[in-house]
């Protein structure tokens, strides 16, 4: 029986050696788990159209929106460890979603391979909202509670997160209504049903340039290149800074050859000149991060969101 067990495990090792070796020997798969139209799908759109040249094989870009992302992350956590699919995750669904909510996945469910970028929020109103500054709106909504309706996310999703810390700042009352995604909320805003929202300037500041939507603050350290002229909320009256990174992880028990192969891959795409030209047309960069050091990040961002989840309930 001793040898038989020996035998097996030998020919298991063999195996994934063997499909390590051969990797990628067919498509993958890079899934978003959010709607179309938001920031994600746009930076997956230019990651899959350059992939080719250094991953050897094509990336293909599935989106697989439901459940705030966790339907996606749930899909490939119970799926093979062979790295074949992707998750284009960020720090809702990895480092915030399975610390506070009963999610079918762990954060030590996926191994990073790479951080892409970040960036923070822009909070915009409606072209017709009755304000058009952070402290206009914040006098607003203390004077109108509740009344302030804006477009959210998912709970517990980046815009979602964004308004929670505004509200708390502020001592406010606003009602958010969820569209699943930031490509839906942002429409609800230039149609006139919702007075406002937070996203990534990817998805925002064509909008502003535009006159569809007015911008209100930025959730950062500094200003953002692309809308120079819009302050930080803390230069405007509130302090908040909330960023919302980009990143590709894989499920947790895929080979460790294979891992090195999509990290190799992907500093490759990051480092292409046609990449950053691509990622700077939709208003975003390249802030790329290794896995050792991506890992390292999100230890210390999973601690730090435990606890300003548990400060907002206060």
């Amino acid at each position: 029986m001793r040898k038989f067990l020996i035998g097996m495990l030998a020919t298991v090792a063999m195996t994934s050696a063997a499909a390590a070796q051969g990797f990628p020997d067919k498509p993958v798969r890079l899934v978003t788990p959010y709607a179309p139209g938001g920031s994600h799908s746009l930076h997956a759109g230019v990651i899959t159209s350059l992939a080719e040249a250094h991953l050897g094989q094509p990336l293909i870009s599935v989106i697989r929106p439901g459940g705030g992302g966790a339907i996606a992350a749930s899909e490939i956590a119970a799926g093979q460890a062979d790295g074949y699919v992707l998750l284009f995750g960020d720090p809702t669904i990895n480092s915030l979603r399975p610390q506070i909510e009963a999610l079918s996945y762990k954060v030590d469910d996926f191994v990073p391979i790479a951080r892409i970028n970040y960036s923070p929020a822009v909070f915009v109103a409606g072209a017709d909202a009755p304000f058009s500054d952070l402290k206009g709106m914040v006098e607003y909504a203390k004077a109108n509670p509740n009344k302030l309706v804006y477009s959210s996310d998912n709970v517990n999703g980046f815009t979602y997160v964004a308004f929670e810390l505004l509200k708390k700042a502020s001592g406010t009352e606003m009602k958010g209504i969820q569209f699943g995604g930031g490509g839906p909320a942002i429409a609800q805003v230039i149609g006139g049903h919702t007075m406002a929202y937070a996203g990534d300037p990817a998805l925002v500041v064509d909008h502003i340039t535009s006159g569809k939507v007015k911008p209100i603050c930025v959730t950062d350290l500094e200003r953002h290149p692309t809308v120079p002229d819009v302050p930080t909320c803390k230069e405007a009256g509130q302090d908040i800074v909330w960023q919302f990174w980009r990143g590709i992880l894989v499920k947790n028990g895929t080979p460790q050859d294979v891992i090195d192969k999509l990290r190799d891959a992907f500093k490759k795409i990051s480092d292409d000149e046609g990449f950053r030209k691509l990622i700077a047309s939709i208003r975003s960069s390249v802030n790329y991060l290794d896995g050792p050091e991506f890992a390292e990040l999100l230890e210390r961002e999973q601690a730090d969101l435990k606890a300003m989840a548990e400060n907002l309930k206060q």
